[in-house]
Protein backbone atom coordinates (compact mmCIF):
# COMPACT_ATOMS: atom_id res chain seq x y z
CA UNK A 1 0.00 0.00 0.00
CA UNK A 2 1.33 3.56 -1.05
CA UNK A 3 0.19 6.54 1.46
CA UNK A 4 -0.51 9.80 -0.64
CA UNK A 5 0.66 12.37 1.50
CA UNK A 6 -1.89 15.66 1.42
CA UNK A 7 -1.23 18.79 -0.23
CA UNK A 8 -3.19 21.55 1.63
CA UNK A 9 -3.07 25.41 -0.05
CA UNK A 10 -0.96 27.58 0.83
CA UNK A 11 -2.88 30.22 3.41
CA UNK A 12 -0.03 32.42 4.52
CA UNK A 13 -1.27 35.34 3.47
CA UNK A 14 -4.66 34.85 4.95
CA UNK A 15 -3.14 34.50 8.35
CA UNK A 16 -1.23 37.31 8.09
CA UNK A 17 -4.09 39.49 6.85
CA UNK A 18 -5.89 38.11 9.87
CA UNK A 19 -3.17 39.16 12.51
CA UNK A 20 -2.73 42.35 10.66
CA UNK A 21 -6.40 42.97 11.16
CA UNK A 22 -6.12 41.66 15.16
CA UNK A 23 -3.27 44.67 15.60
CA UNK A 24 -5.02 46.77 13.46
CA UNK A 25 -7.93 46.32 15.86
CA UNK A 26 -5.89 45.99 18.79
CA UNK A 27 -4.58 49.58 18.17
CA UNK A 28 -8.64 51.55 17.99
CA UNK A 29 -9.84 53.48 20.57
CA UNK A 30 -13.01 51.70 22.60
CA UNK A 31 -14.91 54.59 20.82
CA UNK A 32 -13.57 53.58 17.25
CA UNK A 33 -13.81 49.71 18.18
CA UNK A 34 -18.08 50.75 19.23
CA UNK A 35 -18.33 52.45 15.49
CA UNK A 36 -17.68 49.69 14.14
CA UNK A 37 -19.20 47.49 15.48
CA UNK A 38 -22.34 50.13 14.98
CA UNK A 39 -21.26 49.75 11.44
CA UNK A 40 -20.95 46.18 11.03
CA UNK A 41 -24.53 45.80 12.40
CA UNK A 42 -25.88 48.62 9.63
CA UNK A 43 -24.02 46.74 7.10
CA UNK A 44 -25.67 42.99 8.23
CA UNK A 45 -28.99 44.52 8.80
CA UNK A 46 -30.21 43.43 5.35
CA UNK A 47 -29.30 39.90 5.50
CA UNK A 48 -30.71 39.51 8.38
CA UNK A 49 -33.79 40.87 7.27
CA UNK A 50 -33.96 38.82 4.67
CA UNK A 51 -33.43 35.74 6.47
CA UNK A 52 -35.80 36.05 9.15
CA UNK A 53 -38.21 36.82 5.65
CA UNK A 54 -37.12 33.58 4.47
CA UNK A 55 -37.91 31.49 7.66
CA UNK A 56 -41.03 33.00 7.86
CA UNK A 57 -41.96 32.19 4.29
CA UNK A 58 -40.61 28.83 4.92
CA UNK A 59 -42.67 28.33 8.01
CA UNK A 60 -45.76 29.20 5.75
CA UNK A 61 -45.12 26.71 2.90
CA UNK A 62 -44.60 23.90 5.77
CA UNK A 63 -48.08 22.01 6.36
CA UNK A 64 -49.66 21.77 9.86
CA UNK A 65 -48.30 19.25 11.97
Amino acid sequence: MTKEKSVYPDISDILARKAEGRHDAARRTFGEKIAWAEEMRERLAPLKRAREQRIVAERKDRPPE
